[in-house]
């Protein structure tokens, strides 16, 4: 009876595991677009309340802290491009509106995106 049960608790875990990393996968792969934590618990098959629970166990951080990681990471790195603008950057990204993006970048940064760029551009 034990040994069935470590058996199902190791699916439950390994499940979990798999579950959370492809939602990372997936955020990753679509960061640009709207993403919603009820969009990337459909990809993975888990109910959002479920999957939100299971992802800041695994992750650390809640859904919304990871995909504004990401998000802000990929930023950076348009950022060093010269030849994209503030608002190219914003769009691609995954941020609609430079002026939040501006806001979301300077929280996470403790500066602008204009005072990224000038620092950090090539």
């Amino acid at each position: 009876m034990t040994d069935v049960c470590r058996t199902i608790r190791d699916q439950k875990e390994e499940q979990s595991d798999s579950a959370v990393k492809r939602a990372k996968t997936y955020i990753q792969e679509h960061y640009s677009n709207d993403i919603s934590l009820d969009e990337v618990s459909r990809e993975v098959n888990i109910s959002p309340y479920y999957f939100s629970k299971l992802f800041k166990e695994e992750a650390g951080e809640n859904f919304i802290e990871y995909l504004t990681n990401v998000r802000i990471g990929k930023a950076k790195e348009m950022l060093e491009n010269p030849v994209l603008s503030i608002k190219e950057v914003s769009i691609l990204s995954g941020y609609a509106d430079p002026n939040y993006f501006s806001r979301i970048f300077k929280k996470q940064t403790d500066m602008t995106p204009s005072e990224y760029k000038a620092r950090y551009g090539r």
